[in-house]
């Protein structure tokens, strides 16, 4: 079973950090089974013995951009959550950001169609499956300290209706990527928060949160 490959140091972090780009264009493109490791090198410019000292096969590869750019996007919604100060205001707001990249970033329309094609081995499912697990983890830990700020009633599961988000999210992108290249994701995105809020918000809490902007 492949592994993602170990990072090489000085210059050749600039050839890896290129052949992951033009990597996750193809694979949101085309996907894992629709890309060609010839295209991949052809868009790079490098040879062939250039490209295979990085990564020995497209499985290597596509490990390797899925596990790279999932933790950067990760990354940019954890950092845009932390502008705000509540935690339910977080959560709202790593929604927003979440979007922007799905909309911006093809590298995030890699990391979630990498996870569905590559999931489908069972080889390889294991290590899709942390993607998932984060962010349950991620919109658990808000939606519990949103309880203990009076924003989320205390009998909400908040590992259920993480899950649920998590889910139901993915179900609209993949949606909205087939209707209008995301395009509306930002929309439907808001319907599915104007769903899930009034259903966990404790009623009597004037406060409301962040608008979708």
């Amino acid at each position: 079973m492949a592994t993602a490959a170990a990072p090489v140091r000085g210059r050749g972090e600039g050839t890896r950090r290129c052949i992951l780009d033009e990597a996750a264009l193809a694979f949101a493109r085309t996907g894992y089974a629709g890309t060609s490791l010839n295209d991949v090198i052809a868009a790079t410019g490098l040879t062939k013995g250039a490209f295979y000292f990085h990564f020995p096969s497209k499985e290597a590869l596509a490990l390797e951009v899925f596990s790279s750019k999932q933790q950067e996007w990760a990354a940019k919604a954890v950092e845009a959550a932390g502008r705000k100060e509540s935690a339910l205001d977080k959560l709202i707001e790593m929604m927003h950001a979440t979007c922007d990249l799905h909309e911006t970033d093809p590298a995030a329309r890699a990391v979630a169609r990498l996870c569905w094609e590559l999931g489908e081995d069972p080889e390889l499912a294991p290590q899709m499956k942390p993607f998932l697990t984060n962010w349950f983890d991620i919109l658990e830990d808000l939606l519990r300290a949103a309880q203990k700020e009076g924003d989320v009633r205390k009998d909400v599961d908040a590992r259920a209706v993480a899950e649920v988000c998590v889910a139901s999210f993915i179900g609209i992108s993949d949606v909205s990527h087939l209707l209008s290249g995301n395009m509306d994701l930002r929309q439907r995105a808001e319907q599915l928060m104007d769903l899930i809020l009034p259903t966990i918000r404790v009623q009597n809490n004037r406060r409301a949160p962040a608008p979708m902007t």
